[in-house]
């Protein structure tokens, strides 16, 4: 019995030592990882391309035979600034245009170049004709297109502002009373 247990291990050793070997095989290749940036700005701190709020033109209430009127930007950014942040220095920013450039029916005030109309709400025949200036002293007019001036700068923010004027209100009692609006668009192209 000793030589049925002898065989039966020997047959086993030699099974194992004839059997193929597996061995371990490794691939390798990459994975490509890219990211492209472009310049981007921060308009009043957000980084929105659309819809963007540069603040408010108001003029207020006044009584319907004023003669002039003036006012600043009220910031959406709080002051009478809108400010922008931007990876290059190689930015523009510009009023393009605004909703009512074409005279309505009947315009009170002095039309300045470009022309711009506040249209009243109630009454779309009747307008108040408006000027856009970058300057306190209400000298330097805003043109369509053309680059706003920076107003100031603080820890690479740049800030701008602009300024309305209304002449030539005549204090006339024709005047019609009411609401009187426009849109005035604003583009930062960098």
């Amino acid at each position: 019995m000793k030589r049925k247990r002898l065989l039966i291990c020997a047959g086993s050793l030699l099974a194992a030592t004839m059997a193929p070997q597996a061995l371990a095989v490794t691939s390798s290749g990459t994975i490509g990882a890219t990211l492209t940036l472009t310049n981007g700005c921060l308009i009043n701190g957000s980084p929105a391309q659309s819809g963007i709020n540069f603040g408010t033109l108001d003029f207020g209430t006044h009584p319907a035979t004023f003669s002039t009127l003036t006012t600043q930007l009220s910031g959406a950014s709080g002051g009478n600034t809108f400010t922008i942040q931007c990876t290059t220095a190689s930015y523009t920013v510009a009023v393009v245009g605004n909703t009512n450039s074409t005279a309505p029916g009947t315009v009170v005030g002095t039309p300045g170049t470009p022309a711009r109309y506040l249209v009243n709400t109630s009454n779309t025949a009747q307008g108040v004709a408006y000027s856009l200036y970058s300057d306190s002293g209400f000298n330097t007019v805003i043109a369509n297109n053309a680059a706003l001036p920076i107003a100031s700068t603080t820890g690479g923010v740049d800030s701008y502002t602009l300024y309305g004027r209304i002449t030539g209100g005549g204090n006339s009692v024709t005047v019609v009373p009411g609401t009187y609006t426009d849109t005035i668009n604003v583009s930062v192209t960098y």
